[in-house]
């Protein structure tokens, strides 16, 4: 018989599909922390690369760390899945997520938010600092921006209309919200984080809903290896037909009527969403054209020595 896994504070549930580059550089963050109570699930979505034989021989070489590794089933795919997975099997707590190109910030983010549960008693969402680390394609660090949660971002009117900022990983959610209310995500599809945040706002209690000052989270923005710098027609459709079922969630049942308003107004904000594909596809084509053009002048000035050099002689 099966010994019953003994519950831990948090799980955090880490979705993973052809990370090799980053997936060990997350499960590193996660191995440093220095408050250990806690189980690590990989659940890998159908990679083509060396992704999970990293985590298994990671797993391997970790055996008194609570590292777990599952596998998406064959007909479904995506993040949504992948996390459906982490939630189901889970015995946290909490629920934290990570995306495996990103790291927790330092070795007290696990700590810190454990000690913002604790000054906040029976808190069901914490909502979570986190550095922006904008990368270019070599990996360097371009730029690094910090978002820092305010009073603002408890109300719950607040999250469920107007906020875009962050996605699922800039929370720290109670598991019970998931369980209790029927909360999982969409499966086959991208942006899958954006219906089940609401309505964990919409179940959560607002006096249960309070910040964490720290940045808990390092948020790597690559580009043309994210969704968001990767646009292409099949998500922005796929986003057009998230903010479409955002209006029906009334109507279901799903969200209290005294949000109609609020998810009015955050499908209303949409197009603001469409721009902001547009503006990261930009970013994504100048990082991407940079070191060409940088060789190309390298080349030519370096051509252009060798003739004087042959002029010379």
């Amino acid at each position: 018989m099966e010994k019953e896994k003994q519950s831990k504070r948090f799980t955090i549930i880490i979705p993973m599909h052809n990370a090799q580059e980053f997936i060990l550089k997350a499960l590193e963050s996660v191995k440093n922390q220095n408050f250990q109570d806690y189980e690590c699930m990989i659940i890998d979505d159908h990679s083509q690369d060396n992704s999970k034989e990293l985590v298994k021989r990671y797993i391997t070489c970790n055996p008194n760390i609570d590292f777990q590794l599952y596998e998406t089933p064959e007909e479904k795919w995506g993040p949504g899945v992948a996390r459906n997975i982490g939630l189901d099997k889970g015995t946290g707590e909490y629920v934290l997520f990570l995306d495996a190109d990103d790291e927790l910030n330092d070795e007290n983010s696990l700590g810190n938010i454990s000690d913002a549960i604790d000054k906040n008693e029976l808190v069901e969402v914490l909502i979570l600092g986190f550095q922006r680390k904008w990368r270019d394609r070599h990996d360097k660090v371009l730029l690094s921006t910090t978002f820092r949660p305010s009073e603002k971002h408890t109300d719950k009117h607040y999250q469920i209309g107007r906020n875009n900022e962050g996605t699922i990983w800039s929370g720290c959610w109670k598991k019970s919200l998931f369980d209790n209310n029927g909360i999982r995500f969409p499966e086959n599809t991208v942006w899958e984080d954006l219906i089940p945040k609401l309505r964990l706002f919409n179940s959560a209690k607002s006096e249960k809903i309070k910040i964490c000052g720290y940045a808990t989270h390092k948020y790597n923005v690559r580009p043309g290896k994210s969704i968001g710098t990767t646009p292409t027609i099949d998500k922005l459709k796929s986003m057009i037909e998230l903010h479409r079922k955002c209006s029906q969630l009334v109507s279901e049942g799903k969200i209290d009527p005294q949000y109609e308003k609020d998810i009015k107004t955050r499908v209303r904000n949409s197009p603001a969403l469409v721009a902001w594909m547009a503006g990261m596809a930009l970013y994504t084509k100048v990082l991407k054209d940079i070191p060409e053009r940088v060789e190309k002048i390298k080349n030519k000035f370096l051509n252009q020595e060798a003739i004087v050099e042959e002029d010379e002689r």
